[in-house]
C-alpha cells in the first residue's frame, strides 16, 4: 500500500481529526489553543479507536501516533501541562 493510503478515497482525503489537529498547529492564542487541543485530542483518539482491529490504514495510524505525540508536546511546552 502506498504511504498515503489513508488519502485513497474522497471521504478520507481530509479526515476530521486532521482538520482539528492542523487547527492546533496554526493557533497562536493560548486560550484558543487550549480549546483546540481538547477538540483535536478527542477527534484523534476517536479515529484511532475506530481503526482498532483494521488491517488497513497503516499510514493514517502512523500519522495519528505522530499527532498524539505532537499534541503532548504542545500541552507540555506551550500550555504548561505537567
Amino acid at each position: 500500500m502506498p504511504p498515503s493510503d489513508f488519502f485513497s478515497s474522497p471521504t478520507e482525503r481530509s479526515p476530521n481529526w486532521r482538520h482539528a489537529y492542523e487547527a492546533v498547529l496554526d493557533e497562536d492564542d493560548t486560550n484558543t489553543l487550549f480549546k483546540l487541543v481538547e477538540v483535536a485530542e478527542a477527534a484523534v483518539l476517536t479515529r484511532r479507536a475506530s481503526l482498532e482491529g483494521s488491517a488497513h490504514h497503516h499510514s493514517e495510524r502512523r500519522a495519528i501516533e505522530e499527532a498524539v505525540a505532537t499534541l503532548r508536546v504542545i500541552k507540555r511546552e506551550r500550555l504548561k501541562f505537567r
